[in-house]
């Protein structure tokens, strides 16, 4: 190789090193994007789940009551009911 040639190489080397280090400095920068956005992600989801604990024991103690209810309803009725036939209603 002539040295106008090592030359020539040595400058097309050097631009190809720095098309690669700016890819890959663009790349860095969108992984870290990721990264964040994965990380909000993550956040949100931990916080949906514990609304939806939080829910879930609201609709428990809800159907608790409600069975509650029922019960003392049906008991009211029954109870009425014989009251009524006991005074000849």
């Amino acid at each position: 190789m002539t040295p106008p040639e090592a030359g020539s190489v040595a400058v097309e080397l050097e631009r190809m090193r720095g098309t690669f280090e700016t890819g890959l400095t663009k790349l860095h920068g969108k992984l870290d994007v990721l990264v964040e956005r994965s990380d909000h992600t993550d956040r949100r989801l931990v916080a949906a789940e514990a609304e939806a604990a939080k829910l879930a024991t609201r609709v428990s103690a809800l159907e608790r009551r409600v069975w509650t209810a029922s019960g003392v309803a049906a008991a009211l009725g029954a109870g009425g009911g014989v009251l009524a036939a006991l005074l000849g209603g």
